[in-house]
């Protein structure tokens, strides 16, 4: 049986790891359709997430959210197995100093029964405002590196992927030049528009720094006295490192805010002195943070990002619809939580697409 013809929309992390998954399934054949695609003019749109994202795997779920909980367990595992056989794709496993809030998050999470390496962190190297300490196998993910390998693995298995701008959802299949049985709509943000209209959709604003900071050896991450802030440092394994940040909710401003840029740089300071060359004798608090090292770190600032997380009320957004005569396979929504969990809903999805459309053709 010849494979089916499917569009893809959206090339963030999300839309090509779901591209991906379903051209290796053999039974699909993938074109996807983006505005931005990796390596082709991908900072040009802020409203894009993925190539400003830090990222690492810390996963968020609350215990009763059965499906992201499910999704950020499978992306573990799958991120685990590319580090270890293929380097090049720009995922490595790295230690993580997981520091998490309360009372809303459990003081026992979830994940602690399938990490690597657990231990407990002693409380009296805890951050202010945090509820556990923990240090395990997490995975860090150089974000430009993995972007490209994922649409160069598609391209290498015979996916496409065509650059262009849509109006509607519907007019995919026509751009992608294909008969399409199928569309998957992984557009993030665009969601709101593209004839989809899903008011539920809304910015997070985030804002990071990518620092040198060769000295960094693990990833850290600590909550803030606000729920809209964070501390976390991600290294990149090139020498490069994310700090951030910020989750402001419904903000669309694009501009760097000076005042947030010496937030991140004080609370990352305190809660990784590496980034200074420093090692742990020297945490402290943020206000403790001389301005003389706020200063040198200020100096190892490579670039300042601005974007945009795809959030959605209620979650992301995984289910079949039709859309006029087009079958529709939605999987967008996932706000900050893209790279933790991508890999398990592009599986998931892959399931619900083939269940829709075998059920089609025994109709």
């Amino acid at each position: 049986m010849a494979p089916v013809a499917v569009v893809v929309v959206g090339s963030g992390v999300v839309g090509l790891t779901t591209a991906l998954c379903l051209q290796r399934s053999g039974r699909y054949s993938v074109t996807v359709v983006a505005r931005d695609v990796p390596g082709l003019g991908d900072s040009a749109s802020q409203a894009w997430a993925s190539p400003y994202a830090g990222a690492n795997w810390r996963p968020y779920a609350a215990l009763g959210d059965t499906q992201q909980r499910a999704a950020e367990e499978e992306t573990y595992f799958c991120l685990r197995d590319i580090a270890a056989c293929q380097p090049w794709a720009g995922v490595r496993v790295a230690t993580m100093r997981d520091f998490g809030a309360g009372p809303k998050e459990e003081r026992v999470p979830p994940f602690l029964g399938y990490v690597r390496n657990l231990k407990p962190i002693a409380r009296s190297e805890w951050p202010a405002h945090a509820w556990y300490g923990y240090s395990y196998d997490s995975l860090v993910v150089n974000v430009p590196q993995h972007l490209l390998w994922l649409r160069r693995e598609l391209c290498g298995l015979g996916g496409a992927v065509r650059q262009g701008e849509l109006a509607d959802i519907r007019s995919a299949p026509g751009l992608a030049g294909v008969q399409a049985a199928a569309v998957v709509n992984c557009a993030g943000l665009g969601s709101r528009a593209l004839g989809v209209n899903d008011a539920a959709m809304f910015p997070t604003r985030g804002q990071t720094l990518l620092v040198r900071a060769p000295a960094v050896d693990y990833t850290t991450t600590a909550p803030a006295a606000r729920n809209d802030r964070a501390a976390y440092v991600i290294p990149r394994g090139d020498g490069t490192v994310i700090i951030g940040g910020v989750f402001e909710q419904g903000s669309a401003d694009p501009d760097e805010h000076a005042e947030t840029t010496e937030e991140i740089l004080r609370s990352c300071i305190a809660l990784c002195p590496q980034l200074l060359d420093r090692g742990p004798e020297h945490l402290q608090r943020p206000e403790q943070v001389p301005e003389r090292d706020v200063e040198r770190l200020r100096q190892r600032v490579i670039r300042t990002s601005v974007g945009f997380r795809p959030s959605r009320k209620g979650g992301p957004r995984l289910e079949v619809q039709r859309v006029g005569g087009l079958l529709v396979l939605h999987n967008y929504g996932h706000s900050s939580l893209g790279y933790q969990s991508s890999w398990g809903y592009a599986a998931a999805a892959v399931r619900l697409l083939d269940a829709a459309l075998f059920a089609q053709a025994r109709l």
